[in-house]
């Protein structure tokens, strides 16, 4: 059985936004989609709901059920079915991502300039889940150009690269799309000098020499699993932040490594970068 792809539901537009990108994604992988809900009792810290535990849970269930009829509505031929937990949420997307293709969340933050704006919720399951996670941000969505490219800012190290490239070809292969896979470059500096890489610079006449060659080597299997894939081979010397978030502003889904450490919210400075200024929806996909 295909994994599930899951979109964490609070009862915001936002949050339904995120639903509506989750099951259009379940549509294309014809995979199963699962929404969830997670909530903590108020224990009195409300005067509207205090003490009454049945209201609660009528509540949190309602704004389920009225998501999942908005799915079943809009997108009659996805598998869908929601789930209601009385746990904290964050742990509850963590812990059923472990068995999902992604986690699909939505941002705070409905303005095509300031970007994400990441509750702590956001930032728990960014920091601690083990698949992907895609974060929609309110109001650019319906108007992402449905057949632009894919965009994915490349790691230097294979191992780091693996698990996003895979994403990245599968989300360009189910959407007919291309892909712009981009490493961004700088000169080195004295806290950065690899003598190694200067010496393939002599050789090949130069580092965006050396850093074409070494893209190109990574890509190559990946090309022959997905020939179906158009390529584009992006490589420009400057920050991979400000590179990315340029090239996300005409791009329908931009893939991002990010670190997933449990003990850390950090999530690496290009993901935290891009959250905040990419005009897109956003993969962020653990690499270490």
């Amino acid at each position: 059985m295909q994994q599930p792809i899951i979109a964490g539901v609070d009862g915001t537009s936002d949050s339904l936004l995120a639903a509506g990108w989750a099951a259009s994604e379940a549509r294309r992988r014809k995979a199963p989609l699962v929404l969830l809900h997670g909530y903590i009792p108020l224990a009195g810290t409300s005067r509207l709901l205090a003490g009454d535990a049945d209201l609660e849970h009528r509540a949190a269930g309602q704004l389920l059920d009225d998501a999942l009829a908005w799915v079943r509505e809009h997108y009659d031929d996805v598998e869908a079915s929601a789930d209601l937990a009385v746990r904290p949420e964050a742990e509850l997307l963590t812990e059923r991502g472990r068995d999902a293709q992604m986690i699909v969340l939505g941002s705070r933050r409905p303005g095509p300039v300031t970007g994400f704006l990441l509750r702590s919720v956001g930032l728990r399951v960014l920091s601690r889940a083990v698949c992907p996670v895609v974060m929609i941000r309110g109001g650019t969505v319906p108007r992402r150009p449905q057949d632009s490219e894919v965009v994915a800012g490349v790691p230097r190290q294979e191992e780091e690269a693996e698990a996003l490239l895979d994403f990245a070809f599968r989300a360009a292969a189910i959407r007919s799309a291309s892909l712009r896979a981009v490493r961004a470059w700088s000169l080195p500096t004295a806290f950065t000098y690899e003598p190694e890489l200067l010496r393939r610079s002599d050789e090949r006449g130069g580092l965006e020499a050396v850093h074409r060659h070494d893209l190109a080597a990574l890509l190559e299997p990946w090309r022959r699993r997905h020939p179906g894939v158009t390529v584009i081979e992006h490589v420009e010397p400057g920050p991979a932040s400000e590179i990315l978030v340029n090239l996300a502003a005409s791009a329908q889904l931009l893939v991002v490594g990010r670190r997933s450490k449990p003990v850390s919210r950090y999530v690496g400075h290009v993901a935290h970068a891009t959250l905040h200024f990419a005009d897109a929806p956003i993969a962020l996909v653990p690499t270490w």
